[in-house]
Order: C-alpha cells, then sequence, then structure tokens
C-alpha cells in the first residue's frame, strides 16, 4: 500500500462526487432528519494497515448512516460478541459514526447501549442548556419572552443560522465520551482502526477523518443539511457524510479489509400514499437518485462479505426516543444472520486476546495548567477566560467544565463553545474556541402573547427586542425592546461586566409602559377605567458569585400618571406623582424550566424606598417576597408557591400596588385584574404530560390544576385570615415554540369564575407596574 496521508487529518476522496452533491443539495437541506443516501464514488486513498492476528483475514464493519435507525447497530455489534467475532477496523457514516467510533475507541455494545439509554435526544439535540445552568440575567430573559423567534442582524440585513440545530450539547456528549482518547490524533491508534466519513459542503467532495480530534469528526459526519449546522474544521466546511456515502464499503476497502460486515439502517422509499406533498416529492426523487449509488456500492459485495439489513418499519430517523426499540431490532436481524455471522467467528483464546487490546486508552485525570481561550472567532474572549480561570491547579472536572461552558454558551451570542484537552512542553491545559453566531452580532427577538377569556374579553401582546452584543471583552451588550399591545411598553438598557472575575454589572436604563385599569374592584362605586403610564431611569449594580444567586443595589428617578377613560370625572379625576426611589434586591433562581417546571427554587426579596429627597411627592415603601419550588415524582409535578407584596405610606403611589387574578393566580378573577397595596397568595399546582415521548417532534402536552389561597387588602391593618379567599383550576398546557399555551377554568370563592386561553408561564414575577 502507498504511504498514508499525513498532512491533514481530513483527506478528500476525489472529485467525481461534485456534480451529484452540487445538484442535489438544495434538496437535501429540506429532507430535515430524513436519511441521506451515498451519491459518488471516489478515487482510491491509501492507508497503513493496522496490527491483527496474521492468520486469519481482515474483517472491517460498516456502519451507514440513518439518523435514529442507526441505534441498531447496537444490537448487531451484541450478536458479534455474543459470536466472539473480532473486528479489525471500522468505517461508519453519521450514526454510523458515533456507534463505531464508541466502538472503536473500547466500548463494548452493552456500554454503548447503556450510554443510549440514558441519553435525553430532546435535550441533546436542542442547543440551549437548562434554565439552571444559564446566567441569572439570561433566566429573566427566559421568563419574560418565554419562546419566540429570533433572527440575527449582520452587517445592516437580517441573517440566519445555517441549521436548526448548532450541535452544542451533542458535541459537548462526545467530547465527555471519548475523553480517554484525547490523546489519540492518529485514528489508526484506536483499540480498532476507524474512519469518519463526512462531506465538504463548498466542493461537494467526501472528506474521510483519519486522525484529528475524534469528537469532532464524529460531530462533523453527522451534521445533517439544513438540520445541523455545518462544521468547521480547518479549511473545510463539513457536512453529514451520508451526502456522499451513507454505507461507505469503499473506504473499508482501502483500509484493506479482505472481509466485510455491513448494517445498512436507511430508509426505504416512500410508497405512493405517502407521496403527498411537494416536500414528499422531492423527498422521493432525491433519494431514488441516492439509493442507486447506495446499491452500487451494496453490488461490490462477495460471498466472502455479510450484509445485515435490519427491518425497522417506519421508525424515522428523528425518531431517537425509539432508539431502544432499533437495538432489539437490530440484534433480532442480526441473530437471523447467524450461521453467516459464525464464518467471522473465532476461538475463546483467540477472542480473548482481541478482548484485551479493545479496552479504552488508559486514562488520569490530568491537572489543568493553563487555560487558553482562541480569539480569531469570538469579541468576548475575556468572558471566557474569567469562567474557566479558576479550574487552572485543578484536576480535570469534566462537570465543572461543562457547566461552566454550557453558562458561558447561555449566553446566546455563541454559535459554539468547544473545548478540549492539550498538551504543551509536558504540561495538559484547557483550549476553548468560542465562536460567535455568525449571523449576528445583533439580534432580534419577536414575542407573542395572546389571551381570551370567552367572556368579549381579549388581548394580545407583540414584544420586539433587540440585543447587540459584543460590545466588550467582558459581554457588554445594549439592549432595546418595543412593546404593542396590552401595555405598550419601550426600554432600553445599556448593561456591562466588570472586575477581575467578571461577575460584577452596571446597567443604566429608561423605560416606558403603559396600560389599561379597570378601579371596579378597588372602589364601590361605578365602573371606572383608566389609562395609566409609568417613565422611569435608572441604574443597577449587581453580583452574581453563582449561575443561581445574585443581590443588587438599584436607583430609580421617574413618573407615573392615571388618566381617567371611563368614569364619573366629578368622582374620580386624573392623577400624576414624581417618583424616586432605592432599594435592593436578593434572588435565587434554579428552577429548570420557565414552563413547565420539573425541579429547582425561586426565590426573590426586594425592598424599595420612595424617598421625599429624591423627588418623591409622597414617601413611600414597599416590600415584595416570593418563593417557587417544582418537584417531580416519574410524570408527575409539581409546583408550589408563596408570594406577597406590602407597601405602605403614600398610599396613592400605584407603583408600590402588587397584582393578582389570572389562572394560577387566584384563579377565577380576570388577568391581572386586582391591583392593591397589600397582596398574599399561598397555591400548589400540579400537571403531569400525556402526550407520548416517541419522537422529538412531539410537542409536550400537559394537563393539571391548581389549588391556591389568597387575598387583597387597601391597608396593612387590615390584612388578615378573615380576607382570604380559596380559588382553584383545571388546564391543559402545550409547551410550544412560542412558549407555553394554556386552556383552563378557574373559580374563586364569591362565584368569580372564567375560562382562560392564555400564553403565560406558570411563574409570575413580583414586579409592580
Amino acid at each position: 500500500m502507498r504511504d498514508r496521508m499525513q498532512q491533514s487529518p481530513l483527506q478528500p476522496t476525489g472529485t467525481a462526487t461534485r456534480r451529484g452533491c452540487s445538484r442535489w443539495l438544495f434538496v437535501l437541506a429540506a429532507l430535515a432528519c430524513a436519511p441521506l443516501m451515498a451519491v459518488a464514488q471516489t478515487a482510491p486513498a491509501s492507508v497503513d494497515s493496522a496490527t491483527q492476528d496474521p492468520d486469519r483475514p481482515r474483517t472491517c464493519l460498516v456502519l451507514g448512516g440513518g439518523g435514529a435507525r442507526g441505534a441498531a447497530h447496537i444490537g448487531v455489534l451484541k450478536v458479534l460478541e455474543r459470536e466472539r467475532v473480532p473486528i479489525d477496523c471500522i468505517v461508519g457514516t453519521s450514526m454510523g459514526a458515533v456507534v463505531g467510533g464508541l466502538y472503536a475507541s473500547g466500548y463494548t455494545a452493552d456500554e454503548i447501549e447503556a450510554v443510549l439509554d440514558r441519553i435525553d435526544w430532546a435535550e441533546v439535540l436542542r442547543d440551549k442548556p437548562p434554565r439552571d445552568e444559564r446566567s441569572m440575567r439570561r433566566k429573566e430573559d427566559d421568563l419574560r419572552l418565554l419562546g419566540g423567534v429570533e433572527v440575527g442582524l449582520s452587517n445592516g440585513k437580517i441573517a440566519f443560522p445555517q441549521g436548526l440545530i448548532q450541535g452544542q450539547k451533542l458535541e459537548m456528549l462526545l467530547r465527555r465520551l471519548l475523553l480517554p482518547t484525547w490523546q489519540v490524533r492518529d485514528f489508526d491508534h484506536l483499540p480498532i482502526p476507524f474512519r469518519a466519513i463526512a462531506t465538504d459542503i463548498v466542493s461537494g467532495e467526501k472528506v474521510v477523518f483519519a486522525q484529528g480530534d475524534l469528537a469532532l469528526a464524529i460531530r462533523a459526519s453527522m451534521s445533517v443539511p439544513g438540520v445541523f449546522a455545518p462544521v468547521r474544521y480547518e479549511d473545510h466546511l463539513l457536512v453529514d457524510g451520508g451526502v456522499v456515502d451513507n454505507v461507505p464499503i469503499d473506504e473499508a476497502r482501502r483500509l484493506g479489509a479482505q472481509r466485510l460486515i455491513v448494517s445498512r439502517v436507511g430508509s426505504p422509499l416512500m410508497t405512493e400514499a405517502q407521496l403527498d406533498s411537494p416536500l414528499a416529492i422531492s423527498h422521493q426523487m432525491a433519494s431514488v437518485l441516492m439509493q442507486r449509488e447506495v446499491l452500487a456500492q451494496l453490488a461490490t459485495l462477495g460471498p466472502q462479505d455479510l450484509l445485515i439489513t435490519p427491518p425497522l418499519g417506519d421508525m424515522g430517523s428523528q425518531d431517537f426516543n425509539r432508539s431502544p426499540q432499533a437495538v432489539g431490532v437490530g440484534e433480532q436481524a442480526a441473530q437471523a444472520e447467524v450461521a453467516a455471522v459464525r464464518r467471522f467467528q473465532v476461538d475463546d483464546t483467540r477472542y480473548a486476546a482481541f478482548q484485551r487490546q479493545h479496552r479504552p486508552p488508559a486514562y488520569e485525570t490530568p491537572i489543568v495548567a493553563f487555560i487558553d481561550v482562541l480569539r480569531d472567532k469570538t469579541r468576548t474572549a475575556r468572558y471566557i477566560e474569567q469562567r474557566l480561570q479558576p479550574e487552572v491547579g485543578q484536576p480535570l472536572a469534566p462537570d465543572r467544565v461543562e457547566q461552566k461552558v454550557a453558562t458561558a454558551y447561555g449566553e446566546g451570542r455563541y454559535q459554539q463553545v468547544q473545548w478540549r484537552l492539550e498538551e504543551r512542553d509536558g504540561q495538559q491545559g484547557l483550549v476553548l474556541a468560542p465562536q460567535d453566531k455568525r449571523w449576528g452580532p445583533d439580534f432580534l427577538h419577536f414575542a407573542l402573547r395572546l389571551s381570551d377569556d370567552f367572556d368579549g374579553s381579549s388581548n394580545y401582546q407583540l414584544i420586539t427586542e433587540l440585543t447587540r452584543t459584543g460590545l466588550s471583552e467582558q459581554g457588554a451588550e445594549l439592549k432595546l425592546r418595543l412593546g404593542l399591545g396590552e401595555v405598550e411598553e419601550a426600554f432600553a438598557e445599556y448593561y456591562r461586566p466588570f472586575g477581575s472575575s467578571g461577575r460584577h454589572a452596571l446597567s443604566t436604563y429608561a423605560k416606558y409602559r403603559a396600560t389599561d385599569l379597570d378601579l371596579a374592584l378597588m372602589r364601590g362605586g361605578a365602573l371606572a377605567e383608566f389609562r395609566y403610564s409609568q417613565w422611569l431611569g435608572g441604574l443597577r449594580w449587581a453580583y452574581s458569585p453563582h449561575p443561581d444567586w445574585e443581590i443588587a443595589l438599584f436607583g430609580e428617578r421617574g413618573r407615573e400618571r392615571l388618566r381617567l377613560d371611563v368614569g364619573n370625572p366629578t368622582e374620580l379625576g386624573n392623577y400624576r406623582a414624581d417618583m424616586g426611589s432605592v432599594g435592593w434586591q436578593l434572588r435565587h433562581d434554579s428552577i429548570d424550566s420557565s414552563a413547565f417546571p420539573s425541579r429547582g427554587q425561586r426565590v426573590s426579596l426586594t425592598r424599595q424606598h420612595y424617598l421625599d429627597a429624591l423627588g418623591t411627592d409622597n414617601s413611600a415603601a414597599v416590600t415584595r417576597g416570593q418563593w417557587d419550588g417544582a418537584w417531580a415524582h416519574g410524570h408527575n409535578r409539581w409546583l408550589g408557591g408563596l408570594r406577597a407584596s406590602s407597601a405602605h405610606g403614600g398610599d396613592d403611589l400605584l407603583a408600590t400596588y402588587g397584582f393578582l387574578g389570572g389562572l394560577g393566580n387566584l384563579s377565577g378573577y380576570p388577568e391581572e385584574s386586582i391591583f392593591a397595596p397589600q397582596t398574599a397568595l399561598a397555591r400548589v399546582v400540579y400537571y403531569r404530560r400525556v402526550a407520548h415521548a416517541d419522537s422529538l417532534l412531539t410537542i409536550p402536552l400537559y394537563v393539571g390544576g391548581s389549588v391556591e389561597w389568597g387575598g387583597f387588602w387597601q391597608r396593612r391593618e387590615d390584612v388578615s385570615l378573615d380576607g382570604m379567599q380559596t380559588a382553584g383550576s383545571v388546564f391543559v398546557g402545550a409547551d410550544t415554540f412560542l412558549g407555553p399555551v394554556f386552556l383552563g377554568y378557574g373559580r374563586a370563592q364569591g362565584g368569580h369564575d372564567s375560562f382562560y386561553l392564555t400564553f403565560g408561564s406558570l411563574l409570575r414575577t413580583l414586579d409592580g407596574f
């Protein structure tokens, strides 16, 4: 054989793929998670042979792509192990690269299956880290915006990501699983020699990973165009290897294979009844052409080779939650071919020798001697350094590193934050490669809220928020927000972290809010409707010692105004008051979801003083406290809550009032229809997921109800248990991309009841007007 290429870990293998690839890339991008077939054959590439038993033919395992269907490869491996079949080399594409890469690294079939069973694929394939791993600032953004749509602004133009999923969590998972191989750069030096197949989306060429970063190679191999963002590696922009070689038999032969075991898991062609849309027709048209190329590859198999095709039926490539089922199907398919499998069998002694070699490389936890943040693709390298610097001098703790990387990624300005171990001058350290979103650095977020009580009252709220990021190396940003609908809002804020650790931040802000108020509940007379408006400017200092904690001091200056729109002007007039205040706030938030939480606590305590010396017309003070706690058992979830707001002095200062009303917030009353100087609420909410979670495309659906006990009073001396009233609700909720949506019915003591159709969260903020 010719000497193997050493100049690059990537081996472009020919240019014959360009015509077929470029012709159909636009179709492939529309196929979402559809399985991809090979479209071309390529010229040979030379490679060294690995050490093996010279008394038997070299056996290579070929694992094809197919998304979630690729879990069937694990079942095939289980039978090969049971029948004592040693493997001398592995070539994989897409999901085949994942299973093949783990097996080549020393994992057994049972260990890979155990890994698969523990993976929450819906979470792994969602880019955002869990809410409880984000910074306090991003947790508040999450609660305020609740889903919606984000687009980028780059050079003054609307820009979009190159894939629906950036693959941050997937790469983090692969890197953790493959940590014992971090020093292996040549894939021939793995316990089993390995190749991963990817596609250069720019040139259309097949790219074979023979050396380099194993986790990144596998991640590139399964980057389905249009679904996963392409992977940038050296001078290549890489997508799923299935575009050009979904069953890479030719690459196995280049590894010197004399016998092949091929596991093919691609989806079959659709039936005529399934061709019911333009997208389906486009999918089928591409699949027909690709399948012809795959069949040409399979036609090269000889009598010494074995092809196993697990009958996976209608299982889709996106159905990762059905992966355990696919493992069983793969095992059954291989067992059905057991007579042919035994042609590859060796005796106990020889298989024991294979097993001794087939173990992960020896791994000793290194001491982190340095942190190196690459700066060529980010404006905020200093922010990453400050988060990871405490790891220097400590034994590598992947959990800690991943959590800090996840918190940084959760800031929302990075396309990816990659990390890897590297050795320099005999010392081991962490190299981090943050990459700013290519469709940034500015972002527009759109959110829509709708509500209806089925009694003639409906509202909407459209929120548009512009965020300019990367204004300093520590992550300064500018926010501009505009709200239209039930609440008119304009908000501007400049936020700048500072200090050696970056955990301090100063923000200066200005905001305007206006909404209509119905005073019937607080007045014994005729119905009155007012237009309330508020202007504020402020300065805020915050310190966050941990992503779950924040303490803040703030000062504000502004004005509120109340204008009578409906009512008797002789009894109720207009009102205006100047306000100047200082205050402090302590917050803790470890809630895992703002939609339907299952764990964590959320605590907030705020004290605000409105002072004559700062321009307040009538001095006042308000204290607001809140606790929410979530827990789960199986499919059952509970959310407990306590909240109270108490104001004294300046009774006419509406900024000190608290709100009640709405689903789960003294159900039975219209949304935020109760506002008073003194409010209190205790509640327990129960909900259970009822939609089957057998596909990543399933929208989480819940049913539940609440029991509440609350009250509202004008003065502190009026507060009493006798003034509390009971309430409750039942509801159906869904967690959609626009945020949580609820359809429910609530009833409160005294005959107050209401139906609800609303976008919003079961969690509430304690902010006043």
